[in-house]
């Protein structure tokens, strides 16, 4: 600002000058009036300004595919253009452009709104700004935080009970474990009807309540649940695989199934169990996704029912769990949104089938997942 005012000062003293020399008065008004006006706007924007950026998320703790919607607020003493970035995170699912402009004189607000992904608790990317004084002095850049945010998988409790019978036999009540136990599960709280000789009497010894080492027993359905939460897969498509994963361990835990997880490619493996704690460790487990790039999967131990969940489905990956269960149902989540949702779950539906095992093409929110488990 400072260089142009020198540069319309000299230009003004060279007219004023020539209209003296030349004696022509009409040249006053043309050397005076940008002069003038100069001067003025100089008086009214020329002083020392400040420009102030807040942002602020309206909800904190969300579930996957709840708007998260960023507040922003601006203020400035002099008049001119903020130019931002906000919530461009591959967590998150964009539904706008990520930049944005805002035309400050005074105070003004905006927003910024993207679906909840991946589950988690997380701080989005800072917002990004740049504001441009009218002044035309240079521009100043600046970080905002946003704070951290907890995106939640969701539970679908509608048709939990017909998928659990779908999905193996159910547990007759009574002790899990017996005489002939072959693999040990976890230490769980005792329940009337446990045998005696089960109880961990080094776990009451330095809690005073009663343990019992729980085992599997043989001949009895177990499930494991394989997520696929590759960098290949878009954060809602894990976001929903996650929720369905979920949904699909409470429905087994309710029936008194014995259900683990393997999240691919981490490694991540939980023991299968059918206790309410072994629900919570899924769902911390769930809560601690990451997407990384994908590599070779490791297998998950034998059972009688897998079911994996991915974007894109793998036919050996796939041809390597038939050969340890009895059973697998591949669930692919292809998320569909917008005008031509139901088209891309038509041509998701169309892609590679599987011989070995049972294909569900799931394509939220399009459809709701109570009844994809309906499905099951």
């Amino acid at each position: 600002m400072e260089a142009i005012a020198r540069y319309a000062v000299a230009l003004e003293v060279l007219a004023l000058a020539l209209a003296v020399f030349t004696r022509r008065l009409e040249l006053l008004p043309a050397a005076v009036f940008p002069a003038a006006l100069l001067a003025a706007f100089h008086l009214a924007y020329g002083r020392e300004w400040r420009v102030s950026v807040s942002a602020d998320v309206e909800e904190r703790t969300l579930r996957v595919e709840e708007p998260l919607t960023l507040r922003i607020e601006a203020s400035s003493n002099v008049p001119g253009l903020l130019l931002y970035s906000a919530l461009d995170d591959r967590r998150l699912v964009a539904v706008e452009p990520p930049t944005g402009a805002l035309y400050l004189s005074g105070r003004s607000s905006a927003s910024a709104t993207a679906l909840a992904g991946l589950p988690g608790r997380y701080e989005p990317p800072d917002l990004e700004w740049a504001f441009y004084p009218l002044t035309l002095s240079r521009p100043v850049r600046g970080r905002t935080p946003v704070g951290e945010v907890e995106v939640r998988p969701y539970l679908a409790k509608a048709g939990l009970r017909a998928a659990a019978r779908s999905l193996g036999a159910p547990r007759a009540p009574g002790p899990l474990a017996g005489p002939h136990s072959a693999e040990f599960l976890e230490v769980r709280e005792y329940r009337p009807g446990d045998p005696y000789k089960l109880i961990n009497w080094k776990a009451y010894a330095r809690t005073g309540a009663l343990y019992v080492n729980e085992k599997l027993r043989e001949g009895h359905s177990t499930l494991y649940i394989v997520l696929d939460a590759g960098s290949h897969c878009r954060a809602d498509s894990v976001g929903h695989g996650a929720s369905m994963a979920l949904s699909v361990a409470h429905a087994a835990v309710d029936a008194r199934l014995p259900v683990g997880l393997l999240v691919v490619p981490d490694g991540v493996s939980l023991p299968p169990t059918d206790s309410p704690a072994g629900l919570k460790l899924i769902r911390e487990a769930l809560m601690r996704l990451d997407l990384k790039p994908p590599r070779r999967s490791p297998a998950p131990p034998r059972a009688d029912t897998y079911i994996y969940i991915s974007c894109r489905p793998r036919p050996e990956y796939i041809e390597e769990l038939c050969l340890r269960a009895r059973r697998v149902v591949v669930i692919e989540v292809s998320p569909a949104r917008g005008p031509f949702a139901e088209i891309a779950r038509l041509l998701a539906e169309r892609r590679g089938r599987v011989l070995c095992a049972d294909k569900l093409v799931w394509s939220p929110p399009l459809e709701p997942p109570s009844r994809a488990l309906a499905r099951l």
